[in-house]
């Protein structure tokens, strides 16, 4: 035992009159064995069972001979109920990792409606600009500049040691916590530079000890205070340390490779490698632009494996991803310097971020996931990275889109080996926007969010200055972003990652990222879909054949209505509301029954297949079990397909498609955090 850990049941918490926090102990020891901690405090909590609050004049009196250990930053509270916190998912301590406000956008457009638009009979920019001069929409909505805060960075920081106390030891909500701080800090701040070494403190923990070393350079590149250092080196020197004991235990063991060679199943289009040959792009009267294959598909082919256009993390990852190219980066994300919302993994994905698009939405990024949803964010997403295709010249831009026959426009059609940015851009303008379908209210507030965002953009970023000198930019502004608020409920994918439950131990999709992709959107829906989406570990988009189609078949997407899990009215008031169309699929004709109510294979023709043991087997999440199911799947579906609608094909299809999304969809991490921590 140490000469420390001698006198941890007199760990004591000493707050002077002018505020500062130290911990020692009523015992004194040896100076020898006095050892300086950070902030943190995560020596001291681990050494004791909890640390007594003491209240000078009721625990001790003055003259009383009191060894410091360390001095710490935040106030140790000694009433927390930890098992309270360790198990609270919407604790006061957890990160709201969302930043949408209960009063956003639509609850501010429902007041107006009821009072000023329900009556009127057309929507015109003129009235929204009328109804913009009389309504005090900034003060309404709390609309704000975004900037640094170093006593909020201080007060997050606070929360997230609170998680990392070892009676609640929630590292990844703590990550959440000093990814913020850090985000919300002044570059060069004392401030950042904690948060910083803090983080290095839980990679520690947590056995990432390259990590752990990244952010200490980090936090001295950010000015870490003196009076901390000695804890810094020794924490640096421990981390190098196993970092070289681990490279040698890995020296000459081959490391894991991932299955990331995904490809078509047939030859490509020679104008479109991310379409298989066989697919063709047709249109009529009944079902619009739609596509077909010219050869007959089995279950398990992939046909397109589509890149899109843009993309848009979901503000509930930004303290976990990488704003730019998503990556699960929660250990080493810096921040933009503009906003208090983007991190990225590296300055590489930041610069690119900027020259692709931040650099107009950052000083507007927080308001607009604080007021609205998703929807609207992609919107301008869509419309940033478009301006950026013109090489952020608007006047450009608006004579292209003026003299722009969309009718002759379509993904299927453009030679993407030669396409420009522009080029795909097209093929994105020209996207459903339903408009002629929506009813007055669905117009006006799509108008409404439009003229909010643009009022944002030119009161804030340069767009300002770029459209000063002309009405007709402004307005090319103002319609783009109303277009894209219509072609983004319609058209928009998600895509998802493989996250770890550890409540239920088992791995499942999370959607964490908004995509455009202008092949994908020409796939019609059906209820009884033939394909699935899978997003592959780049975060390209792959379409899986999940049952035979015959050639001239069409193949179906499900827009999220499925047979199996909604009834046929529940799919069609759902189909109706969001997609504008009376669904007149197989499913919906024959009125397909949900999965509990399928008929069964006749097991005499078609054999059986063990389909709760499959499900056994995938649960371990394991790619050589897999790839080793995979194949018996796919010759089962392809053998029983025709029969369809059965409850054996149903469940095949969804194993399948778990197989698959084993083998080529990115796997969270975090499997590995709750072995040192609590979820």
């Amino acid at each position: 035992m140490s000469g420390l850990e001698s006198y941890v049941n007199n760990t004591v918490s000493i707050i002077t009159a002018d505020g500062r926090n130290f911990v020692g102990t009523l015992k004194g020891f040896d100076q020898t064995v006095n050892v300086i901690l950070d902030e943190s405090h995560e020596r001291v909590y681990s050494l004791t069972a909890g640390i007594e609050q003491v209240v000078l004049g009721l625990h001790i009196i003055r003259g009383d001979n009191i060894a410091i250990i360390g001095q710490l930053d935040e106030s140790v509270d000694s009433k927390l109920d930890f098992s309270a916190i360790r198990g609270a998912t919407n604790s006061s301590l957890k990160m709201t990792d969302s930043l949408e406000e209960p009063f956003g956008a639509w609850e501010l457009f429902e007041e107006l409606w009821e009072k000023d638009l329900a009556n009127e009979e057309v929507v015109c920019k003129e009235k929204f600009d009328e109804l913009f001069n009389r309504c005090p929409f900034h003060d309404r909505l709390h609309l704000r500049n975004d900037g640094k805060d170093n006593a909020k960075a201080r007060e997050l920081r606070a929360r997230g040691n609170e998680m990392f106390h070892p009676k609640v030891k929630r590292y990844i909500e703590a990550i959440k916590c000093y990814n913020e701080s850090i985000a919300f800090s002044e570059p060069g701040s004392e401030e950042r530079a904690i948060a910083y070494a803090n983080r290095s403190m839980i990679c520690y923990e947590l056995q990432r000890f390259d990590e752990c070393l990244q952010n200490i350079r980090l936090a001295r590149e950010s000015n870490y205070p003196e009076r901390l250092a000695d804890k810094l080196k020794k924490r640096e020197e421990d981390a190098t340390r196993k970092v070289q004991l681990l490279k040698k235990s890995l020296k000459g063991s081959k490391q894991k490779g991932s299955c990331d060679n995904l490809k078509l199943s047939y030859q490509a289009h020679e104008t479109a490698p991310q379409v298989a040959n066989c697919l063709e792009l047709q249109e009529s009267d009944q079902f619009g632009r739609y596509v077909v294959t010219n050869r007959p598909l089995n279950a398990g082919d992939v046909v397109i494996i589509e890149t899109p256009f843009c993309t848009l993390l979901r503000d509930v990852y930004r303290c976990v991803r990488c704003d730019y190219c998503h990556r699960e980066r929660p250990f080493t994300l810096i921040p933009c310097e503009g906003c208090t919302v983007a991190m990225y993994c590296s300055a590489v994905c930041m610069d690119k971020a900027y020259r692709q698009y931040h650099r107009y939405e950052c000083p507007i990024l927080r308001d607009m996931w604080r007021i609205f949803t998703k929807l609207p964010v992609m919107s301008l997403r869509t419309v940033t990275v478009a301006i950026a295709a013109f090489d952020h010249n608007l006047p450009a831009m608006c004579d292209h889109l003026l003299q722009l026959d969309e009718a002759k426009v379509d993904a299927f059609s453009l030679d993407w080996t030669m396409a420009t940015p522009k080029d795909i851009y097209d093929t994105v303008h020209v996207l459903e926007t339903n408009s002629k379908m929506r009813d007055k209210k669905d117009r006006m507030v799509r108008m409404f969010y439009a003229t909010i965002i643009h009022k944002l953009l030119l009161e804030r970023t340069e767009l300002r200055r770029m459209v000063a000198t002309s009405n007709t930019l402004s307005d090319l502004l103002l319609e783009l972003l109303l277009r894209h608020l219509q072609t983004s409920p319609v058209n928009m994918h998600s895509l998802h990652y493989m996250e770890y439950k550890p409540d239920q131990q088992l791995y499942d999709l999370e959607n964490h990222v908004s995509a455009c992709f202008p092949l994908l959107s020409m796939l019609n829906h059906s209820c009884a879909p033939n394909v699935t989406r899978v997003t592959t570990r780049d975060e390209r988009c792959a379409i899986l054949i999940t049952r035979p189609i015959p050639k001239g078949g069409q193949l179906y997407d499900n827009y999220g209505m499925h047979h199996a899990l909604m009834s046929r009215e529940e799919r069609r008031t759902s189909l109706m509301k969001q997609y504008r169309f009376l669904c007149k699929c197989e499913a919906c004709v024959n009125n397909y029954p949900l999965f509990y109510a399928l008929p069964s294979i006749d097991l005499a023709r078609h054999g059986a297949i063990d389909v709760q043991s499959i499900h056994s087997e995938l649960v371990s999440h394991q790619e050589a079990k897999a790839s080793e199911l995979l194949p018996k799947l796919v010759r089962y579906l392809n053998a029983i397909g025709d029969v369809y609608p059965r409850h054996e094909i149903c469940s095949c299809q969804e194993l399948f498609q778990r197989s698959f999304q084993i083998l080529h969809m990115a796997t969270s991490e975090s499997a590995q955090y709750w072995k040192y921590c609590n979820p």
